[in-house]
């Protein structure tokens, strides 16, 4: 293994019991010392030599078996060169453990080991299950990789046919540990780290400047607040939400009620826009939300801070947009445009 390949692979051989367990144990404790010389201190274990009988309790017992040492050893463990039928059951196996699962080694450095590839790189991506598939390209998008993602087995097949992608994932997944939160945390506990608290004013100042040149319309800050998304305003909303990673990690969501998109969106155009054109309203709502984002990174690129941010995902639904995001209490930013009240909210 070459000193950029990320990590150690170790392979499971045979039928899954206790002796075979305990030798791939022994196996990876052998080569932990060699893993965690690597910053991301992992361990693939290839399941490509695994005879499966379709006992899903044998996979439970080895998933058990390695999450245990994986926390033992402080190094994560993580599956791959499994069959399309072992994915669904690995997958419903490593639900409560911080374990992964990549299809391949190669799809693995994508996460692991980036600088190994070419920023440029084309990556085709497919997950029968769409919030999968979005996670997928939100990790991926975060080292400016292109990613094209296939909606369906047909786009699939396409893509594969046109043969432009230099890598092609599928059935992979990040599955992470959803840790319980205390009942008992307080109402104002806010997760964004200090550094993103610090630079909170560029994401306001952007918004309001970005508004003001592309409308014409005042606009400015009015209050904030810390608490969870706000899904009880009385209006009817059109939400942009656009994630962003690296030295600043969290979530970027505009919300504008639908008046408000229609008078910005009306003195962007200069033509009229009608209330039920929703997907003007969104497409109008989530290029707000680019070009706002797109300035920040801007300055912050000014300040030597890096960060990338995804494309926007737009909703008509605050329960929607909610879910997307997560319960984490972040800033909610009251706004207004000409006059009439939109919001921002960052949380992490």
């Amino acid at each position: 293994m070459d000193n950029k390949t990320v990590q150690v692979v170790v392979e499971f051989v045979g039928e899954i019991h206790d002796e075979n367990i305990r030798v791939l144990k022994r196996s990876i404790i052998a080569k932990c010392d060699i893993a965690k010389n690597h910053k991301s201190r992992s361990v693939f274990v290839s399941l490509k030599n695994m005879i499966y009988k379709k006992n899903t309790k044998e996979i439970s017992l080895l998933v058990n078996a390695l999450d245990a040492l994986s926390q033992k050893l402080e190094i994560k463990i993580c599956f791959i060169d499994y069959s399309a039928e072992l994915f669904s059951v690995l997958k419903l196996a490593i639900q409560k453990t911080d374990m992964r699962l990549y299809k391949n080694f190669e799809v693995a450095r994508l996460f692991f080991d980036p600088k190994s590839f070419k920023e440029d790189l084309s990556i085709l991506v497919y997950d029968e299950n769409e919030a999968n598939s979005i996670e997928l390209c939100n990790e991926l998008s975060i080292y400016a990789y292109k990613i094209t993602r296939a909606k369906d087995n047909k786009q699939l097949l396409a893509g594969i046919n046109d043969k432009v992608y230099d890598i092609i994932v599928t059935r992979s997944t990040l599955n992470k540990a959803k840790k319980e939160q205390k009942k008992e945390s307080s109402k104002n506990t806010l997760s964004l780290s200090k550094a993103l608290i610090l630079n909170l004013p560029i994401f306001m100042n952007k918004a309001a400047d970005t508004l003001v040149a592309f409308t014409g319309l005042e606009a400015h800050k009015v209050a904030h607040s810390i608490k969870q998304f706000d899904t009880n305003l009385k209006t009817d909303n059109i939400c942009a939400v656009m994630p962003f990673a690296g030295d600043l990690e969290g979530y970027f969501t505009l919300v504008f009620p639908k008046d408000i998109a229609i008078v910005a969106l009306e003195a962007l155009l200069g033509e009229t826009v009608k209330e039920d054109d929703i997907a003007t309203l969104k497409d109008g709502v989530g290029e707000f939300c680019n070009i706002i984002t797109g300035n920040a990174k801007t300055e912050f690129d000014g300040k030597g801070i890096k960060i990338v941010f995804t494309l926007p995902k737009t909703f008509e639904s605050l329960q929607e947009t909610h879910s997307f995001i997560g319960k984490n209490n972040g800033i909610w930013m009251d706004m207004q445009l000409s006059g009439k009240p939109f919001y921002m909210f960052i949380t992490k």
